[in-house]
């Protein structure tokens, strides 16, 4: 796997459940020596919650990276029987072939030359989802600059029940907008593989009608503008010119 220790053991987490990480699945406890940091990590995730002391460190991200390291060396059967991807190529999905109508949004792809379009097909299927635009908060991107690149990991709050309490991690990417768009292919590919979600996004859009289309400025009843010389009598029956 791509990436620092930490990035390697939330990728193996993911790919081993085959569900996003939720917030308190991985927790780093760490401990000061005089100078010195020692972290423990708990996969609270996995059944009885291994925990995994790592080395001293003189820093507290260092120490933490350390214990994510002999987390992953004691699952490294584990590590090594998952699949391999390289970073940034994912499973390519076209929303055509889920059957779900995501009103003009871009397939979800993987690799450098679709970064963005991910992105655009998360703002997309999440605002129907909502149903209301979207605002800065309903997004949460979190960046970390790894040893391979950059790596994002992608939470939305606004989404219901559970769901808000998720976070998708991409794969390691050569820039922070390509990780951004690797961690969007992660949660776009667990919106349309749920149910619920698919049904919504296959429902077709409904169209506001406006009330006042088509109707005249006038109304049934012109005024006329000419005036007649002559005026009948009806009491004579006749015209008087």
């Amino acid at each position: 796997m791509a990436g620092d220790a930490k990035t390697s053991l939330n990728q193996f987490i993911q790919k081993s459940l085959r569900k996003p990480i939720g917030k308190g699945d991985i927790v780093y406890t760490t401990q000061t020596f005089g100078t010195t940091y020692q972290s423990t990590v708990a996969l609270i995730c996995l059944e009885g919650s291994p925990q995994y002391a790592g080395e001293t460190a003189s820093t507290k991200k260092e120490a933490e990276q350390n214990a994510a390291l002999i987390a992953l060396q004691n699952h490294s059967d584990a590590v090594a029987a998952l699949p391999t991807t390289t970073p940034g190529q994912g499973k390519k999905r076209k929303a055509g072939d889920a059957g779900l109508g995501l009103g003009g949004a871009t397939p979800v792809l993987g690799g450098a030359a679709a970064t963005g379009q991910n992105k655009l097909a998360v703002n997309n299927a999440l605002s129907r989802i909502l149903k209301r635009p979207l605002s800065k908060e309903d997004t949460v991107f979190q960046s970390v600059q790894t040893v391979g690149g950059w790596q994002c990991t992608l939470s939305m709050p606004g989404l219901p029940g559970e769901w808000a309490t998720l976070a998708w991690a991409g794969e390691v990417g050569a820039n922070e907008k390509q990780a951004q768009d690797n961690a969007c292919l992660q949660a776009m590919n667990a919106i349309q593989s749920d149910p619920s979600f698919a049904a919504q996004l296959a429902a077709p859009k409904v169209v506001k009608q406006n009330p006042n289309k088509g109707k005249g400025k006038g109304g049934c009843f012109g005024k006329g503008k000419g005036k007649g010389k002559g005026k009948f009598d009806g009491g004579k029956g006749g015209f008087d010119g």
